[in-house]
């Protein structure tokens, strides 16, 4: 058996080019699967690992810092042999002694770490007694100092790519140029001047020492920026766990702060993930970025609320759901040849009625709750989705995809389904255009709180003009409002023009999801009326400009 290291999921191009490279097709091993064991469990996980070959998959260069943590795990383990592959498909041999000596720069990056940490809880413990300052606000269009401080490299496809693209770009287009600055080049922005801020040539551990590194690294970087640049209207900021430089910036420099808040990363990490490490501190951090914050920007009601409940005055919350932008999710763009070359890839019969999910299977996407739904199709309406020639298109990959492949791995279920795999950003829209239904079955989240989230793909669906199968839940739900209820679907295709916008059911209901996906699969008058009024309520409320254009006029009130 052959073992693979990655840090985050690989594009499909990647990963084909890299298996045809090695001749086999290795199981995959992610770090932040990895981070989610105990020490023990890692040990046991890793020294376990009687690979014959271990692979160590490097797609993105900004990767490189991740190579003496790989180094060190697969030290560990029994392999006979250890290769990197770089981003250009090149294979290197590391030996042995390489992997033991890679143990040193990691010691001494987390020595790094750790003083970088102090350093860091005495500027929030300093900065959470101080007063945000108040500011006037910008005089009309000018410079916008962009950050994205997220510790984050190789992502190359979510709603986090499609975000930052487009509110970059609208800026840009209402006449706001963009400085922008962040761990490695944004996709799909257009005409922005980009200054890349690396992180660190090696990691520590904990992982989460190496955020505060980053931290003190990026504010200098951003820094020098803002005093060399010509004068800024205002700073943006993504906000990001444990990166508060915009609050450093705007103080020093005596910009506006705008914070854009997609929730709290630390209630991410501890219900989806593992729970940081120096979690007070990470609380700290963003305490202070909302405090000092001039303007808070967030993507749903439910987010607005705990924003106020946390002590951001209301009226420096502006809540906007997600968005896109038309120009690159116009149907037109997408002629039947280029969607019968999707279809071929993926020996997908031209007629055949294609339900897709573009996701990268986070946990409140419920592409676990739409593989079961597929297993219960498969194993009892065989005949069924044979007869409609019934075919599931999952685009993407994350951290539930062993759970996805476990679920669909009866030989019965294959037929069904076709899992492409990580698919980049700029792509994505003409696998959406291939599918005749689209899925969005998120779930609630398990801590039992509001669900807080703003698909920016159900925006995407309904922009393309596609029929919806989706959770009735939260903003979801509003933004469909009126739509088909699985309870009560009609029996006969509509007569005329229909205002509903999509087939709304119970989330986390395998049966229910089963039902509004039969329904359209037997009901093309209903996919028409509903993906119509779709795009038009996407067109006339959901794009980018109007984010952008709520966002500048609520700053030029506060």
């Amino acid at each position: 058996m052959d073992y693979a290291l990655i840090g985050y999921p690989l594009s499909d191009r990647y990963r084909d080019k890299l298996e045809a490279t090695a001749g086999t097709a290795p199981q995959y091993l992610s770090l932040p699967e990895l981070r989610r064991l105990s020490i023990p469990m890692l040990f046991k996980t890793i020294t376990g690992l009687n690979a014959n070959r271990l692979f160590i998959a490097m797609e993105s260069p900004g990767s490189r810092p991740l190579l003496p943590v790989f180094y060190c795990l697969a030290g560990m383990s029994r392999a006979r042999s250890i290769h990197v592959v770089h981003p250009d498909l090149r294979m290197e041999t590391v030996s042995r002694f390489k992997t033991v000596k890679s143990l040193f720069a990691v010691l001494g990056a987390s020595a790094g770490g750790r003083a970088s940490l102090w350093r860091c809880r005495s500027e929030l413990n300093s900065l959470l007694k101080q007063p945000r300052i108040e500011l006037p606000p910008p005089s009309g269009p000018g410079r916008v100092l962009y950050l994205k401080s997220n510790l984050w490299m190789g992502v190359k496809a979510g709603g986090s790519v499609g975000h930052v693209a487009g509110v970059a770009n609208a800026l840009i287009q209402a006449g706001y140029p963009i400085e922008f600055a962040g761990a490695e080049a944004p996709l799909l922005v257009e005409n922005a001047s980009v200054n890349v801020v690396p992180p660190a040539e090696n990691y520590g551990y904990p992982f989460e020492v190496n955020l505060y590194r980053y931290q003190e690294k990026f504010t200098r970087a951003a820094t020098k920026l803002a005093t060399a640049s010509k004068p800024f209207a205002f700073i943006y900021q993504r906000m990001s766990v444990s990166n508060y430089s915009g609050v450093q910036i705007s103080r020093k420099h005596k910009l506006p702060l705008v914070l854009e808040y997609n929730g709290s990363e630390v209630w991410a990490a501890e219900n989806w993930g593992k729970k940081a490490n120096f979690h007070e501190t990470a609380v700290k951090a963003e305490d202070v970025c909302l405090k000092h914050a001039h303007l808070v920007v967030t993507v749903s009601d439910v987010l607005r609320d705990e924003l106020i409940d946390r002590g951001v005055p209301k009226e420096r919350v502006l809540s906007y759901p997600n968005c896109i932008d038309p120009k690159t999710y116009d149907p037109a763009l997408f002629t039947a040849e280029r969607i019968a070359t999707v279809r071929k890839k993926f020996n997908i019969p031209k007629d055949g009625a294609v339900a897709g999910f573009v996701g990268t299977f986070g946990q409140w996407h419920g592409v676990d709750i739409l593989a079961q739904a597929i297993r219960r199709l498969a194993l009892e309406q065989s005949e069924w989705l044979q007869k409609n020639r019934v075919h599931f298109l999952i685009v993407g990959d994350g951290l539930l995809m062993p759970k996805v492949r476990e679920t669909l791995s009866d030989p019965r279920c294959a037929p069904f389904f076709t899992l492409t795999g990580l698919v980049p950003q700029a792509e994505t829209p003409l696998y959406m255009a291939a599918t005749d239904i689209l899925l969005s079955p998120h779930v609630n989240n398990a801590d039992g709180s509001r669900f807080f989230g703003s698909p920016t793909k159900l925006f995407e669906y309904m922009a393309l003009e596609k029929p919806i199968v989706a959770s009735d839940l939260e903003q979801i739900g509003e933004v469909l409002r009126g739509g088909l209820q699985t309870s009560a679907l009609p029996t006969s295709e509509p007569s005329g023009p229909r205002s509903e916008l999509a087939v709304l059911c119970t989330p986390s209901d395998v049966a229910d999801l089963c039902r509004g996906i039969e329904f359209l699969v037997e009901h093309p008058g209903w996919r028409k009326e509903l993906g119509r009024a779709a795009r038009k309520e996407a067109l006339a409320k959901y794009t980018w400009d109007r984010n952008v254009s709520e966002v500048l006029d609520r700053l030029s009130r506060v």
